[in-house]
């Protein structure tokens, strides 16, 4: 059974809580301003984000017997079905981060090209058209 969201539902609350939390937890432990917090927050989510879903291959769990070794952790959200609510969701809460960081900015700190240039990767590759589609061979199967 390939690594399928179901639940999503759920965990989606305290992904969201998580976001949250972690952004207070960030100031009240750092001498940053709440400008690099967010910001720190927008690239930190964005990253893993990309890491966990669009770089590892394979699945979490041991029973799969390796059926899904070529496909990356997007590729299997519900069967590798398009335009569901799982994907939109993981599709909008990194947009929503972005705009976020963006307004925390005054569009103007240079953190802006950084977080605009990461979302805009983290959100083409979510894109249906990228579907199995491997850019100049990155992450490729030999």
């Amino acid at each position: 059974m390939a690594f399928c969201c179901k639940h999503l539902k759920g965990l989606s609350y305290w992904f969201i809580l998580l976001l949250c939390e972690f952004m207070p937890f960030t100031v009240r432990l750092s001498c940053f301003t709440s400008l690099y917090c967010m910001n720190l927050l927008c690239s930190c989510s964005l990253q893993v984000t990309y890491h966990f879903f669009h770089w590892k291959k394979g699945t979490p769990f041991a029973d799969d017997q390796g059926i899904y070794n070529a496909l990356t952790w997007w590729e299997q959200i519900d069967n590798g079905k398009q335009l569901t609510r799982n994907r939109k969701f993981l599709t909008v809460v990194p947009v929503v981060l972005y705009l976020i960081a963006s307004h925390t900015t005054d569009y103007q700190h240079p953190m802006l090209f950084l977080n605009t240039l990461a979302a805009i990767v983290l959100v083409v590759a979510k894109f249906p058209n990228m579907h199995k589609v491997r850019i100049f061979g990155i992450n490729a199967d030999k």
